[in-house]
């Protein structure tokens, strides 16, 4: 049962694989499950946490998934956000990271790119931007193009310009039951289909009747299987002579990728690698200088040459981590092996959980963020086999002062370090050699996950 934790390795090395990035470091790696390895970098010049999960090759024991953090991309109070941590809780996996960039306001919980999840279509692309796409054998970086149309029988095809998203103006969109809400602002024309299936997939041709019509219709649930066809403004008139028991033919082509292979999608931008080269334009993608050139907490997905998967975090806006541009991204990830990768939401948004840890540190001061979905991790857990361990801390609890953590079993033994995760949150930091660092005064939270067991205490900083 050790086995599944691994082991350890606390090694002072020199990063020699990149020109900028020649600082002294220290590594620890722990296999988390089976396939799935987890490893902590520190650097010293520039001050730098970056965390990564990698997934060995074509892993059977190992699966991952883009999740929703909600149930649907909109829930019944407005909002689908929530947190990595309630992702993890909610779906039984082992670990998980954010990922797409989202809506904000006023229709938060709309993932702002191409999201796929077991070939169900939940979000369209944006095609400036990257995307990360993976099947049962293969994964794929790229771009995406979509066009759909909605046609009624006897009539002239309708453009369909979003789905499962706040209909934007003089526009029309078509909502899944996953949206949960069909969302738009007065004026619109809400039109409910039965479609000829429960799911649609990135490109496909399917039927769907005409159920009913309503005016102004800003927020309506979409129970009981529900679709839902909605025009905004100038566009009104396209579906104004829709009848209920009308016949339509829905067309939805995805291109970029070969649906017989790819069953998930999430995206991100700007691209950080191709081919085994750096490979950065974030304006063509899209994004602002700032976005690009100022250190900001990281998020990113990679493939080395072997297979391998790595997702990574990179820390950043705090004493600690400073964070990255996008070229600084760019080089970690040539440094982790990567030949391919691919930023993805960063920011305050940057979260990685692991057994239920918040293992990096997020950057916005009320602690983890909420996001509009992540990739989730499944693989086998550790049974709980000791419930009596306890924390013992040797040193000084102080601002600057550093102390190691260890945990004792219920008969006093120490626990050996290579069992153990360590995840320390507020006014101090931990790294996974067990060693505190102070930082400010003040109560924090000390938690590790042991032997299938999360122990929690409050310590003080002094």
């Amino acid at each position: 049962m050790r086995a599944r934790l691994g082991i350890i390795f606390l090694v002072p090395v020199w990063l020699t694989a990149s020109s900028f990035q020649q600082a002294r470091s220290q590594v620890w790696e722990k296999p988390i499950a089976p396939g799935l390895i987890y490893r902590e970098e520190i650097q010293l010049d520039p001050p730098r946490m970056i965390h990564s999960l990698r997934v060995i090759g074509q892993n059977p024991v190992i699966s991952f998934l883009p999740e929703l953090a909600g149930k649907t991309v909109f829930e019944a109070n407005g909002n689908g956000l929530g947190k990595v941590s309630k992702i993890v809780e909610d779906t039984g996996a082992i670990a998980a990271i954010n990922a797409d960039f989202f809506a904000v306001n006023p229709a938060a919980g709309d993932p702002l790119g191409l999201m796929v999840r077991r070939g169900t279509f939940l979000s369209l692309p944006n095609p400036r931007r990257a995307v990360f796409a993976w099947g049962p054998t293969n994964s794929v970086f790229g771009f995406a193009r979509f066009s759909g149309s909605v046609t009624p029988e006897s009539g002239s095809p309708i453009i369909i310009d979003g789905l499962n998203q706040e209909c934007p103006e003089n526009r029309v969109t078509l909502n899944t039951p996953d949206a949960g809400i069909s969302k738009a602002k007065s004026p619109c024309l809400t039109v409910v289909l039965k479609v000829d299936g429960s799911r649609i997939s990135p490109s496909t041709q399917l039927g769907a009747t005409v159920v009913s019509a309503s005016a102004d219709a800003a927020n309506m649930p979409l129970t009981d299987g529900k679709f839902t066809l909605v025009a905004h403004g100038s566009k009104i008139e396209q579906l104004a002579d829709l009848q209920p028991g009308q016949r339509l033919t829905i067309k939805l082509s995805t291109a970029g990728f070969d649906w017989e292979k790819i069953e998930n999608v999430v995206s991100g931008g700007s691209l950080l690698m191709r081919d085994g080269n750096i490979y950065v334009d974030a304006e063509n993608e899209g994004f602002g200088t700032d976005f690009a050139n100022v250190r900001h907490p990281r998020t990113a997905v990679g493939r080395t040459s072997e297979g391998d998967l790595l997702f990574v975090t990179i820390d950043g806006r705090q004493k600690m981590s400073v964070g990255a541009t996008l070229s600084e991204a760019a080089e970690i990830m040539k440094d982790l092996g990567c030949r391919d990768a691919l930023n993805l939401d960063g920011g305050g948004s940057t979260t990685m959980n692991i057994l239920g840890l918040s293992i990096n540190r997020p950057s916005d001061k009320t602690g983890e963020r909420t996001v509009a979905n992540g990739v989730a991790f499944y693989g086998p857990k550790l049974p709980v086999i000791d419930t009596k361990m306890k924390f013992q801390i040797v040193g000084p609890l102080i601002v600057d002062g550093k102390a190691q953590a260890r945990v004792v079993d219920g008969a006093g033994k120490e626990v050996p370090n290579i069992e153990i995760l360590w995840s320390l949150q507020g006014g101090a930091w931990i790294d996974q050699g067990g060693q505190i660092t102070g930082m400010e005064k003040g109560p924090v939270t000390l938690q590790a996950f042991c032997r299938g067991t999360i122990l929690t205490a409050k310590i003080t900083i002094k």
